[in-house]
């Protein structure tokens, strides 16, 4: 996951998550993000497919609810087995703060 020098701010709408599972996902029945929210609470966000290795994810309203540090699994379900991603994190920051 890469998102450049571009902050991530509480209540965005629209960003994008492209997470490389680093394995071929055509076909995949679940193509999920697992994620962990700074007080504990947990989601799933539901992707789609994008090329043959990465499932994408844009934020709808409620998912970047909270200022801190998110945590998230790519989880995915495909013919031949089921599996969970790496931990990767990322940083929700509140609007005006430097």
């Amino acid at each position: 996951m890469t998102c450049g020098n571009r902050r991530i701010y509480q209540n965005d709408i629209g960003t994008e998550f492209l997470v490389d599972v680093c394995t071929t996902i055509t076909g995949a029945t679940v193509k999920n993000l697992i994620v962990r929210k700074p007080d504990g609470t947990m989601a799933t966000w539901t992707g789609v497919i994008e090329g043959t290795t990465q499932i994408k994810y844009v934020v709808v309203l409620g998912d970047l609810d909270q200022v801190g540090e998110y945590m998230l699994h790519a989880y995915v379900e495909v013919s031949g087995g089921k599996w969970t991603g790496n931990l990767a994190s990322f940083r929700v920051y509140a609007r005006f703060v430097a």
